[in-house]
């Protein structure tokens, strides 16, 4: 059983900050920007501010790619958890949603829709 230390964040913890953070913490690698987008199942315009932020407050470490990308392809940046970015992730999702999300293999896990959204959207039809 996991224990809640509770973390003081240096910004604001939103729905989408914690999606990206569970992106991370399900990813058994690193993710380019678009990945984690993806995962997270928000606009990649919503998800480079957060990324910003986790790395300038040294939670991620990020790199560009160095190999060539494929032809009418930019090059990708991709990011990680740093060691104290993964532990003060896990601290936050925990308190926050209650669970960890498990890492996967291949597939990122599903994105959830914010504030039961799509629960609206599907009672309409």
């Amino acid at each position: 059983m996991y224990r809640v230390r509770r973390v003081k964040s240096p910004f604001r913890i939103t729905s989408a900050t914690l999606d990206v953070l569970e992106a991370f913490l399900s990813a058994r690698e690193e993710l380019h920007g678009f990945a984690v987008a993806k995962a997270a199942g928000k606009p990649t315009g919503s998800i480079y501010p957060i990324l910003a932020r986790l790395e300038q407050a040294g939670w991620l470490d990020s790199h560009w790619e160095t190999e060539h990308p494929e032809e009418g392809r930019p090059r990708r940046r991709f990011y990680a958890l740093t060691p104290h970015g993964g532990q003060a992730a896990r601290a936050i999702v925990l308190e926050r949603r209650g669970e960890l999300p498990t890492p996967q293999t291949s597939a990122p896990h599903r994105p959830r829709p914010a504030f039961g959204s799509l629960a609206r959207w599907r009672a309409a039809w």
